[in-house]
């Protein structure tokens, strides 16, 4: 097996760090929120509007390990690429879901819908890859290949 170098997990990293960023904004939305509505610290409710929002915070931490584990075994097993564009996308979903919900309840379908279905195609490319690397240990077949073959049959096309 071929050891992992930096340049295989690079945009898998630039998407760590800016939804690390994108958390601590989250974040800093609930305590301008908090303020906005006076919502003393340590109560976690008060004004529905200041609940909407920390309520979407909360959400976004709760399907950030999910996240972060979908996007690294996708980026490993199937393609940095790919995962990490789906990974751009899902932080897209998470600022639309945020910024919805802080708006009112019904807003925040779109951003939700949008982010789970990110995390589903996550973990099915994870799920991809971890099938291929197991039937090229245990099976001695290479997907890839048998997929290069398959499509250059029916296509007579080179690939």
């Amino acid at each position: 097996m071929a050891a992992v170098t930096l340049e295989d997990i690079v945009f898998t990293s630039i998407v760590t760090l800016l939804a690390g960023i994108q958390l601590t904004r989250f974040a800093r939305k609930v305590g301008k929120s908090r303020m906005k509505h006076k919502v003393d610290y340590p109560k976690m409710i008060g004004d529905e509007n200041f609940e909407r929002v920390l309520r979407a915070q909360q959400n976004s931490l709760e399907f950030f390990p999910v996240f972060m584990i979908s996007l690294w075994m996708s980026s490993l097993f199937f393609n940095q690429v790919v995962s990490a564009v789906v990974g751009l996308v899902y932080l897209y979903s998470r600022h639309l879901y945020v910024e919805g919900y802080s708006r009112s309840v019904k807003e925040r379908l779109p951003g939700f819908k949008l982010g789970v279905r990110c995390i589903m195609a996550l973990a099915a490319m994870a799920m991809i890859g971890f099938t291929t690397v197991l039937l090229r240990m245990y099976a001695d077949i290479d997907l890839a290949v048998l997929f290069r073959t398959v499509v250059r049959r029916n296509l007579n096309v080179s690939i």
